[in-house]
This record gives C-alpha cells, structure tokens and sequence, in this order.
C-alpha cells in the first residue's frame, strides 16, 4: 500500500470522526436549547451543565443527570400551565443511559478476556502453526461485539431522546411567548 493511499484513509478517518463528533455537540446544543426553554423557577439544572456530557466516559454517568433533571424540568413547567406531556422522554435518555453503562461493562470484560485470550495463545504457541482459538478469546471477541450492538440500541435512544426534548423545548417556548387571552376585561374593550 502506497503513502498516498494510508495519507488517504488516515484523512478520511478523521473526516469521520469529526462529523461523529460534530453530530454530537449539535444534539448536546439540542439538549441544552430545551433546558434553557424552561422558566428558572421549574429548572432542576442548569442548562449549561449538559455541556458536561462532551468528557469522555463521565458523560456515561451524567447522562443519567441530564435526562433526569432536564425532563423533569419540562414535565414541570408543563404542569405548571396544567399541561400533561408525559415524561418528556425521561425514559429514552435513562434506556441511553443505561446502555451506555452496559457498553462500557461490556467493552472493559471483553477486552480483558481477549487480552487473556491472547496471552494463553502465545503461550501455547510452537512456532510454525498458529495455536488454535482460545476459549477466552472468544468469549472477548462475544462480550465486546454485544457491546457493540448495546451501542447501537443507546445511539438509538440517544437520538429518539434528543428529539423528544427539542420538541418539548420548542412546545414549551411557543407556550412562552403566545399571547395571553384576557377574555372580556374592560380595559381591554
């Protein structure tokens, strides 16, 4: 393969993971728009607080945070104007959020068990033929592509998540800025 060709995938790489990561931040931007939609006495965090999702491996852990407060805080100022939206997708970012921990379980076991695995086969190794498939490997290989799929079904509910809550935030400040009805006061005739 020729410098031209790895300089050539090498970029694309990176043109990917910058899209991924891209994609990312606009929907913590979604999330953090609709937290900022919700009148301060009902918020239960403060909007900006949802940027914390950007650290690498504490956003598992906060991400039960944010679809706990941020929802709550919708469901709230719903209430509040006697409005019943539901859990204003509490459910969907606490599934991401739950397969999100699954994931990185599943990745730490299936790594150790290859990195195992692959210690047992160099020790079993005679030189010219190639040992056969340690059970541990396998089991490795298995725990780290269900995570995998575990992945999948959270990247899933991350996005039915995000969309649920910019639909609630952009409900709840049309509900703000709509004109209040004052019926038939006399200063209004």
């Amino acid at each position: 393969m020729g410098a031209v060709a790895v300089i050539l995938i090498l970029l694309i790489i990176i043109a990917v993971i910058l899209a991924v990561l891209g994609v990312f931040i606009w929907m913590i931007f979604l999330v953090y728009r609709a937290g900022g939609a919700v009148p301060a006495e009902h918020q239960r965090m403060d909007p900006g607080m949802v940027w914390l999702m950007v650290i690498p491996v504490f956003q598992t852990i906060w991400a039960f945070f944010v679809a706990s407060r941020i929802c709550g805080g919708l469901s709230a100022a719903f209430e509040a104007r006697g409005l019943d939206r539901g859990d204003c997708g509490r459910f969907k970012g606490m599934a991401y959020a739950v397969s999100m921990v699954l994931q990185l379980v599943l990745s730490i076991v299936g790594g150790g068990l290859q990195l195992v695995g692959s210690l047992r086969m160099s020790n079993m190794s005679t030189g010219t033929e190639s040992p056969p498939l340690d059970p541990w490997m396998i089991a490795g290989v298995s725990a780290s592509a269900f995570g995998g799929i575990v992945a999948l079904v959270g990247l899933v509910f991350l996005i039915l998540f995000v969309v649920e809550v910019n639909r609630r935030g952009k409900e709840l400040g049309s509900l703000a800025t709509a004109p209040i009805d004052v019926g038939d006061h006399p200063r209004t005739e």
